[in-house]
C-alpha cells in the first residue's frame, strides 16, 4: 500500500521547502496528450492539516464560483479524498478544490446520498491561491497554479459529527478536469474500466507523526 507521512508542524505558515511531496502521477485511464504533474505536500499542527497542491497545467481553467458545485470537478481540479477515522473503507471526505480555490466538500459512506458541507464550516478552511481571480480562462502563458489550504479538525468533525483519528487516515489524491487534456491521474492506483474516484478501497494511508 502507498504510503505518506504527514510531520508535525509548529507554525501556521509551514516550510513548504522542508516537506516531502506527493506526486499524484499514476494514468490508469490515459489516453492521449500530456501528462502534467501534480504535487501535494502535507503537514500538521495539533488542531489543522496544511496542504500545498501545485500543478502543472498549461490549460488553466475554472468557471464555478458556488460551494459545492458539482461541476468543479470538470475545472482544472485538485481531489483529496479521506477516512478520517482511521479505517480502510469507512465512510470518506471529498474536497475537491479548482485553480481559483472553489470548493466542493461532502461525506459519506458511498458516492450517493453524501452530506454536504454547510458555508458556516466551510468557512473555517482558509485557502491562498496563484490566481486571484474567481474565474480562470486557458491563456498561452500558463504553465502552473498553486493553492494552499488550512483545514481545522474542528471542521471535518463538525462534517461528519465524529472524532478526527490524529495517528492515521487513508486517503488518495486526484487530478482532473480542464477543456484541454483533462487528464485523469491519481497518486494510489485504482482498478477501474474509467475514471471513478469514489474507491476507498483503493485508499492508500497516511500516516501523523
Amino acid at each position: 500500500m502507498t504510503k505518506y507521512t504527514i510531520e508535525k508542524s509548529n507554525s501556521d505558515k509551514p516550510d513548504w521547502q522542508s516537506i516531502a511531496a506527493i506526486e499524484v502521477n499514476n494514468y490508469p485511464w490515459y489516453q492521449a496528450g500530456n501528462k502534467q504533474n501534480t504535487q501535494v505536500k502535507l503537514c500538521a499542527s495539533d488542531d489543522t492539516l496544511f496542504m500545498q497542491i501545485i500543478a502543472q497545467d498549461q490549460y488553466s481553467f475554472a468557471k464555478q464560483t458556488q460551494l459545492n458545485n458539482k461541476l468543479i470537478c470538470e475545472d482544472s481540479c485538485v481531489e483529496f479524498f479521506f477516512s478520517p477515522s482511521g479505517v480502510l473503507g469507512s465512510s470518506y471526505v471529498n474536497i475537491e478544490i479548482n485553480c481559483c480555490g472553489a470548493l466542493h466538500i461532502a461525506y459519506g459512506a458511498a458516492r450517493e446520498n453524501r452530506q454536504f458541507i454547510s458555508l458556516e464550516v466551510a468557512s473555517l478552511i482558509s485557502r491562498k491561491t496563484s490566481i486571484v481571480s474567481p474565474v480562470k480562462f486557458e491563456k498561452t502563458d500558463d504553465s502552473q497554479w498553486s493553492v494552499e489550504i488550512a483545514l481545522p479538525f474542528d471542521a471535518i468533525e463538525q462534517l461528519t459529527g465524529e472524532k478526527v483519528n490524529k495517528d492515521k487516515w487513508f486517503a488518495n489524491f486526484y487530478r482532473c478536469g480542464g477543456r484541454t487534456e483533462p487528464q485523469y491521474a491519481v497518486w494510489h492506483h485504482v482498478e477501474a474500466p474509467e475514471p471513478d474516484y469514489h474507491r476507498p478501497e483503493y485508499f492508500g494511508e497516511l500516516v501523523f507523526i
